[in-house]
């Protein structure tokens, strides 16, 4: 019972280096879409621009 994926059929593709391979394309994708939501997030802080403002001024020679 030897079913082979239609666009790995003809090469020499053992399961160790197909788990090698999903290994690192998982950690490839991982990494992307990490990168992917940390530029989200920073561009979401950045496009949130809050002006300051200062109510009360605090003195301390009183």
């Amino acid at each position: 019972m030897d079913e082979r994926h239609p666009l790995l059929e003809g090469s020499a593709v053992n399961t160790g280096s197909k788990k090698i391979a999903y290994n690192v394309g998982g950690t490839v994708l991982g990494a992307l879409v990490a990168a992917l939501a940390i530029f989200g997030i920073v561009q979401s802080q950045n496009n949130a621009s809050i002006p300051q403002e200062n109510q009360q001024v605090i003195n301390y020679n009183s």
